[in-house]
């Protein structure tokens, strides 16, 4: 992870396998992201962040959700509709992760308000790619709340 800097991107990470958390984050250090990353490893971790955001207004709100489907005791649909409900949350992308490829359970991510849907796959260079995928949303939610800053972080690349 990247030393956290005013123009970070403040990631909360929903994901119980550690493996998983470091793809995570090597794929978005791979695409230059500048980023802040707060993980919760279960679904009820995941909420009680939620709701220590709404509750106090210190806690900064992320500007990216990134969202394992399957977590231990909640479910990362469980999460994404607490989320949607949040006074401080509703508007974040969700880029929901999973090793489903069911159309069903990308429907269902799309019916709850997920912003991305992002198959986990079996190679390294496949699961690169959700660094773009970050990029992507990210950036767009930095240009929508920000619509003449200009992005800070590296140019994406071709």
């Amino acid at each position: 992870m990247n030393p956290a800097s005013p123009d970070a991107i403040f990631v909360l990470l929903v994901e119980d396998s550690p493996a998983d958390v470091f793809l995570v984050s090597h794929a978005m250090e791979q695409e230059g992201l500048d980023f802040t990353l707060e993980l919760a490893d279960d679904g009820d971790a995941a909420i009680a962040i939620i709701d220590r955001v709404d509750t106090e207004a210190s806690h900064p709100a992320p500007d990216l959700l990134l969202l394992d489907i399957n977590v231990p005791r909640r479910t990362g649909n469980d999460v994404l509709e607490r989320v949607r409900r949040s006074p401080r949350c509703m508007g974040i992308p969700v880029v929901m992760i999973s090793s489903s490829d069911s159309p069903v359970d990308r429907q269902r991510a799309f019916d709850l308000g997920a912003t991305e849907y992002f198959r986990k796959p079996s190679t390294l260079d496949e699961f690169l790619k959700l660094g773009h995928v970050v990029r992507r949303v990210a950036m767009a939610r930095v240009h929508e709340r920000h619509p003449h800053q200009q992005p800070t972080s590296t140019p994406e690349r071709v």
